[in-house]
């Protein structure tokens, strides 16, 4: 008969005396099962947190500066679309006025090639590449009598000189560089926009 060594090294138990069962009762394997669950769950949403400080949040993109140039492309585009609601509403002057604005387009679009790239992806999305007024604005109001509506285009270009020459000034002082293009280049496109609107009011009188 093999003693109760040997029936444990031969992987049995020694059978229990009469009494309660050595097994653990169905209620308290249950609430062991769900503790152990617990806490594996428990240790795996800590374990998720944890990893999510592992994963680094995206760089801050920088803020660009404004540029002075900023406010004068948007004169420049006010003042385009002055001449294309004056060029809609009296075709007989069309022909006079024109080859102005066209003049004007490329003033604006010289004064974005100024600029840091981002401004003048973010500006050139606000203003046409072709004939008509910018999107973001509504027509301005036009005269309907000819004379006057010249009238009000030799006061913008008057006032878009005097702006253009500031700005020059603003340079050559120091101020108001930017990113994009040396003082130099700065003050030949200012100052050849600010003669070449001169001449355009003369042009106008």
């Amino acid at each position: 008969m093999p003693t109760a060594a040997r029936r444990i090294r031969l992987g049995r138990l020694p059978s229990s005396p009469a009494g309660p069962s050595h097994d653990l009762p169905a209620r308290r394997r249950g609430l062991s099962r769900r503790s152990v669950l617990g806490g594996l769950l428990g240790a795996g949403a800590a374990g998720a947190v944890a990893g999510c400080g592992l994963i680094e949040p995206e760089p801050a993109v920088p803020a660009v500066a404004t540029d002075p140039l900023e406010t004068l492309v948007a004169e420049k585009q006010t003042l385009l679309d002055l001449y294309e609601a004056t060029i809609a509403a009296h075709g007989d002057l069309a022909a006079r006025l024109t080859p102005l604005r066209d003049a004007h387009r490329e003033h604006r679009d010289a004064l974005l090639e100024l600029l840091d790239a981002r401004r003048r992806a973010a500006l050139a999305r606000a203003t046409p590449p072709v004939p008509g007024p910018s999107p973001a604005t509504s027509a301005p109001a036009v005269s309907t009598d000819g004379a006057a509506a010249l009238v009000a285009l030799r006061a913008a270009e008057r006032t878009a000189s005097a702006r253009s020459r500031s700005a020059c000034l603003a340079v050559t002082a120091g101020s108001g560089t930017g990113d994009a293009a040396s003082a130099s280049e700065r003050i030949v496109v200012l100052g050849s926009i600010s003669a070449a609107e001169a001449s355009h009011e003369v042009a106008l009188a």
